[in-house]
């Protein structure tokens, strides 16, 4: 059964967000995972919440997920 990961960060350092996806995009591959979703700016049309930046993983296993 696919596993998911949900992250919502507020990046308070772009240059090093930058070095951070160069490394994260290759780890999710090697674990078995995909991109599903990430985000740029989000458009609020509901309710107080204020989410940063939003990516979801989609991997093959709960195991790999973790991993």
């Amino acid at each position: 059964m696919a596993a998911y990961v949900i992250v919502d960060v507020n990046i308070t350092d772009p240059s090093g967000y930058e070095e951070y996806k160069k490394l994260a995009g290759p780890t999710v591959g090697q674990l078995g995972g995909r991109y599903v979703v990430r985000s740029g700016e989000s458009e609020i049309l509901e309710g107080g919440r204020r989410p940063g930046r939003v990516v979801v993983l989609e991997f093959p296993t709960r195991g790999q997920a973790t991993a």
